[in-house]
């Protein structure tokens, strides 16, 4: 367990707010991208509409061509818990398309989106012609299982201050805006998604953001937040520094 933990805390846990180290249709041909993207529809959707719904049926998939979508699953009391953050380049719905199950998770807008919705037979013919990419699309799954399995391994061994450092330094990192001196994480979150997305009550997390914005690591303003010193974010985190 104890060379599992290492690992974790070595190589991060991308996926949760998954833009490393890379995204999806930056991965395919260029011929496959254009044709992936000639057979869908586009779409907008605004903040808060649910583009896919926990439980139905898999009849579609949508790449994200602009925005960011929020990942959630229901748990056993009914509630929902924040599990992924998803943003431009990036496929959801996939699995649900290619097995036939009902969908694993509800996708909601976080922003203004667009997206390119292609239905099931659509893919299913495209998936025909490009048979690599039904491989791609699975790596890419198994990579997403990997990720969640490297945070109970975090949740488990890690204290919530550097669970929450960990969380913000990638979404720096993966969704944020250079201004000055400081990096503006362009998501918002309230804190209890980011309780959720860390496995915290919200009552921990709130101290430990408190924590880091005293020693003058981040500043929140309403659901705004920057982070000030990324460095030492990412050393709380258990984080290599950038570029390492």
């Amino acid at each position: 367990m104890e060379r599992a933990t290492q690992r974790a805390a070595q190589r991060g846990t991308y996926g949760v707010t998954e833009r490393q180290p890379g995204h999806f249709l930056g991965s395919l041909s260029e011929e496959a991208k254009e044709e992936l993207l000639s057979i869908g529809s586009p779409r907008q959707y605004p903040p808060g509409a649910k583009i896919l719904v926990e439980g139905a049926p898999g009849d579609c998939l949508m790449l994200l061509v602009t925005g960011y979508v929020k990942v959630t699953r229901k748990r056993s009391n009914g509630h929902e818990a924040l599990i992924a953050i998803r943003a431009g380049g990036d496929v959801v719905g996939e699995m649900a398309v290619i097995d036939g199950a009902p969908r694993s998770a509800t996708v909601t807008a976080g922003e203004d989106i667009d997206v390119h919705v292609i239905q099931r037979r659509a893919v299913q013919d495209f998936l025909g012609k490009y048979p690599e990419i039904t491989l791609h699309i699975m790596r890419l799954s198994n990579r997403r299982l990997q990720s969640a399995n490297s945070w109970r391994i975090v949740f488990g061994e890690f204290p919530v201050r550097v669970r929450l450092a960990r969380v913000l330094a990638e979404l720096a990192e993966n969704h944020g805006e250079p201004i000055g001196s400081h990096t503006l994480i362009c998501v918002e979150l309230t804190q209890t998604e980011l309780a959720t997305l860390i496995g915290a009550r919200d009552r921990a997390v709130q101290l430990a953001l408190a924590g880091l914005r005293d020693a003058g690591i981040v500043r929140t303003r309403n659901r705004e937040m920057a982070i000030l010193e990324p460095g030492r974010l990412r050393a709380i985190g258990l984080l290599p520094p950038i570029g390492r």
